[in-house]
């Protein structure tokens, strides 16, 4: 029996600035099982993050579909899903369907544990300034994925630690370029945490991450440097606790939630608030992995700094 279906279209997710930049290195895909007189549509994830995925079944010839569209499904790691069955209207005949689909990392039903903490997400003895916070002057988290995230102003190739547990989940580091432009992408890292919640680490030096995907990593492992990439005023690192949330269309759409802060001591909650200096301190313990200061900058690493917002 011939049977075709359309080609997929996958469409690119992009988050508001500064968070996600897109997700397409992350392995989701549909895949297809052939039943008689039709077939079944697979959400396959071989990644380590629930998945949130939207797919899209439309303009359908000589085809008749299980399930009305948009279908909207979180597709556990690594979980092979099946989400809708096509049927032929008419028995050995052909049939087709356009199908679309988009996606984005994180379970929107995550509930961020109200005992979690984090801790600074630097070496033992780098001083940094609060800046962009929430309860200061706002400038650029303005939507829902910034309203608690938490701007540290650092130098390029400051060595950044895990703020808390989890995995690795999505990379980005291949942008170069920072600046007054909305539309530049920063390199980032996404953890994912034990309560579902998602840690973001952006504006980060291209070409510099320490970790891999998939790689499993406890607060205080060095993840990569920080940078000036992305639509930055100057060089800082972007911190948010974030959780995946439902949209019309299936785009990504993420809210942060506010994230209690430890220094010193680990039951030493810090009130963050803008220009505030700190001087990280757990007691003279070192990282889990021991990182050097920061690199030194090759020509071609340069990241261009335009500063727009004060």
């Amino acid at each position: 029996m011939n049977m075709s279906y359309a080609a997929l279209i996958m469409a690119v997710l992009v988050a508001a600035v500064p968070a996600l930049a897109d997700q397409q290195s992350y392995p989701f895909k549909l895949a297809y099982q052939t039943i008689p007189n039709g077939q079944v549509v697979m959400a396959q994830n071989n990644g380590d993050a629930p998945i949130l995925a939207t797919v899209q079944l439309k303009n359908p010839v000589n085809a008749v579909v299980d399930h009305p569209s948009p279908i909207e499904v979180v597709v556990k790691p690594k979980e092979r899903l099946p989400i809708a069955t096509i049927h032929s209207a008419d028995a050995g005949q052909k049939f087709k369907i356009a199908i679309s689909y988009k996606f984005s990392i994180g379970d929107p039903w995550a509930i961020h544990d109200p005992a979690a903490t984090y801790r600074l997400p630097f070496q033992d003895g780098q001083t940094t300034m609060v800046g962009q916070v929430a309860g200061g002057r706002i400038s650029t988290h303005t939507d829902s994925s910034s309203r608690f995230a938490v701007d540290f102003v650092v130098p390029i190739g400051t060595p950044v630690l895990a703020a808390r547990s989890g995995r690795v989940v999505d990379i980005d580091q291949g942008y170069t370029v920072g600046g007054n432009d909305p539309k530049l992408k920063p390199n980032h890292i996404l953890i994912l945490h034990e309560d579902g919640t998602l840690g973001i680490y952006s504006h980060m030096s291209p070409y510099h991450m320490t970790v891999s995907f998939g790689q499993r990593v406890e607060a205080g492992t060095l993840i990569g440097y920080s940078g000036n990439t992305g639509y930055s005023s100057g060089p800082h690192l972007h911190f948010a606790v974030l959780v995946n949330d439902h949209s019309a269309d299936g785009s990504a759409n993420y809210h942060s939630v506010p994230a209690t802060f430890v220094n010193d001591v680990p039951n030493h909650a810090i009130q963050l608030f803008q220009d505030q200096k700190l001087v990280t301190n757990y007691n003279g313990r070192l990282p889990v992995q021991n990182s050097t200061n920061h690199f030194e900058i090759k020509e071609g690493e340069k990241q261009m700094v335009v500063p727009v917002h004060q």
